[in-house]
């Protein structure tokens, strides 16, 4: 599929507008809003409700710099994640293979649910504590944040359904794999390495900074929820390191994906093969990202970057892909040794 084709700039086109535009008016017409109210509010402000009422405070500047810096961070952070994913470097073995996918579609959604969410609540909790000397005194906002979620879940739908259906990437079709000539007395092997492409890198490592400065804005704000928060940061960043480097191994055991960490480890015995082909991947179409994915038609794999991936389709018909340099010669010595097993 073409990047110019009619579609995919149809698609892009509504992308800017419901998941970046308009979200970003929203965010940017509420942060107006407060600012004009912020004389009226007391200092330090109200940031956080527990079950007995306020019990987070930060400087009057906050109630400015959350929907501004954290809600437009994000929205920003997502709409370009979106529209440059078809750019990011390709394996080296084929031509760029740029897609607009499902994902994009989703995400232009959530974009405007989040605007509409953070917006609300934003403006709630800066309107309850008008005229107060004592932000201790702001009413319970529970109500409120459940209608601000409704916004949320209603804002994602009305932004799926005002883009159009998303021009699809055809999944999992490749070429089936070569086969090498081995004597009985030979042996075969593969031994590869799985990376992360330098621009997934980023973009995680961009998405996961927000974990980190949210967490300092609770703690700055005496949230005592910050500290969960932060091992939350901590349990979600040690996950995706696991995910950013693969060890790949084919021999007689079969196909062997493990992770530099230990952890996760795969493994598919020969006899459990039906099939091995060599397809092309575009992660963010087929996977929505990078790391350990399962895609929305059941597939499953390590999904490192676009291009050349090996695919495996085992006898329950569960499906297995894995980007590697040098994924056709994998699967040409993983298809000769299903063959020798098989005979």
């Amino acid at each position: 599929m073409n990047t110019g084709s009619p579609n995919a700039a149809r698609s892009r086109t509504a992308f800017l507008w419901v998941g970046l535009i308009v979200p970003l008016a929203i965010i940017v017409g509420a942060t107006a809003v407060i600012a004009a109210w912020l004389p009226e509010l007391p200092d330090p402000v109200a940031t956080h409700w527990g079950v007995h009422g306020v019990d987070g405070f930060g400087p009057r500047w906050i109630a400015i710099a959350l929907p501004l810096g954290v809600g437009g961070g994000l929205v920003a952070l997502l709409a370009v994640m979106s529209l440059l994913a078809h750019r990011l470097p390709q394996s080296s073995a084929k031509a760029a293979l740029p897609a607009w996918g499902s994902t994009a579609r989703f995400l232009g959604g959530v974009n405007l649910g989040l605007a509409l969410f953070l917006s609300f609540v934003s403006l709630v909790t800066s309107a309850v504590q008008r005229g107060l000397t004592d932000a201790g005194q702001a009413p319970d906002i529970s109500g409120w944040v459940l209608l601000g979620l409704v916004l949320l879940a209603g804002g994602t739908a009305v932004g799926w359904l005002l883009q159009p259906q998303a021009p699809q990437h055809p999944a999992g079709s490749g070429g089936v794999a070569d086969v090498i000539a081995l004597s009985a007395t030979q042996r075969a092997a593969w031994f590869g390495t799985a990376a992360m492409a330098r621009a997934g890198v980023v973009t995680l490592g961009a998405l996961l900074s927000v974990l980190p400065a949210a967490t300092v804005f609770a703690l700055a704000g005496g949230d005592p929820n910050g500290w969960i928060l932060a091992a939350v940061a901590v349990v979600l960043i040690g996950l995706v390191c696991t995910m950013l480097v693969f060890r790949v191994r084919v021999n007689a055991d079969g196909l062997r994906v493990r992770s530099v960490s230990g952890w996760p480890s795969i493994r598919i015995p020969l006899d459990r093969i039906r099939t091995v082909e060599v397809v092309d991947i575009v992660p963010m179409a087929e996977f929505g990202g990078w790391g350990w994915r399962i895609a929305v038609d059941g597939r499953r794999g390590v999904v490192l970057r676009a291009g050349e991936a090996l695919q495996v389709t085992q006898r329950d018909d569960r499906i297995f892909v894995v980007t590697v340099d040098g994924a056709r010669d994998a699967a040409a010595v993983l298809e000769t040794l299903r063959i020798r097993e098989t005979r």
